[in-house]
């Protein structure tokens, strides 16, 4: 037999051989199918996990965009309310600028009213001076005639920045009288306080109400003190005037004055200023 001969008897037997040998392997076909199973798992883990990936990251895109909405429809907002602010503001200071400007004519018209004010204070200093002088004069004459044994020279009130007239308490019924005989029963001219009449100066009032000391302003007559009582002087706006000339004292005859309270008296007759 030749070699050609011998190879072709034993190539079926390799063939069947090797069919055997695989029939024989069933593992192979467990392994293939795990890998399988085992990429499926893999496959199907990495496509969940891929899965919820995609789902946290679409919330995270609708929170995002939600809030980019947000924001946007906030920055809409403050851009509104900016524009309110900005029409506000120009509406403030148009305002400022009114209110700057009244302001300005306030501060012009209190200059004025200042300088008014002064002149008025310059005007007032005269009359004040004209008063003083007035009641100087007044006292002056209220000293001429028949002289008591006592009396006091009123020295004259000297000149001040402004007059103290107390407060007001009412119309008085006003006469004048003079330290005479006649009149007071008596010509030595004290008065019912102790202290020596001062003419022009001295009044008679009712005790009960006014006590000695009490110091008067008489509209038209000038500061007075209460120093003196007599019988017809009766009631709480009554006085009597002291003078020394008795036609100064029917001239000024019984009227009605304006009286004001400047200092009540505590019984007693002290020095006499003003």
């Amino acid at each position: 037999m030749d070699i050609g001969e011998a190879e072709s008897r034993t190539e079926p037997r390799s063939t069947m051989e090797a069919y055997r040998t695989s029939r024989r392997s069933p593992i192979g076909y467990l392994i293939i199918i795990c890998i399988l199973l085992v990429t499926i798992l893999t496959l199907g883990v990495n496509n969940f996990i891929l899965y919820k990936s995609y789902n946290s990251i679409q919330q995270q895109f609708h929170t995002a965009f939600k809030n980019v909405k947000s924001m946007t429809q906030n920055n809409q907002q403050l851009g509104i309310e900016k524009q309110k602010s900005k029409k506000e503001n120009q509406l403030l200071k148009a305002k400022y600028e009114t209110v700057l400007s009244q302001n300005q004519e306030i501060i012009k018209q209190i200059k004025e009213i200042k300088k008014q004010n002064e002149e008025l204070k310059a005007k007032n200093k005269e009359l004040i001076d004209d008063n003083i002088e007035l009641q100087n004069s007044l006292k002056k004459a209220a000293s001429v005639g028949v002289k008591p044994q006592k009396y006091t020279k009123f020295d004259g009130i000297s000149s001040r920045s402004g007059l103290d007239r107390g407060r007001y308490i009412g119309e008085f019924v006003g006469t004048a009288y003079t330290p005479s005989k006649d009149e007071c029963g008596n010509n030595k001219g004290i008065t019912n306080s102790g202290k020596p009449i001062i003419p022009g100066i001295s009044i008679a009032v009712d005790k009960k109400y006014w006590p000695f000391g009490t110091v008067f302003y008489i509209k038209g007559l000038g500061y007075a003190v209460a120093m003196d009582s007599g019988g017809a002087i009766k009631g709480k706006n009554r006085f009597d005037f002291a003078v020394f000339d008795k036609k100064f004292a029917r001239n000024l005859g019984n009227k009605r004055w304006e009286v004001y309270l400047v200092k009540l008296g505590s019984g007693k007759v002290g020095n006499v200023k003003f």
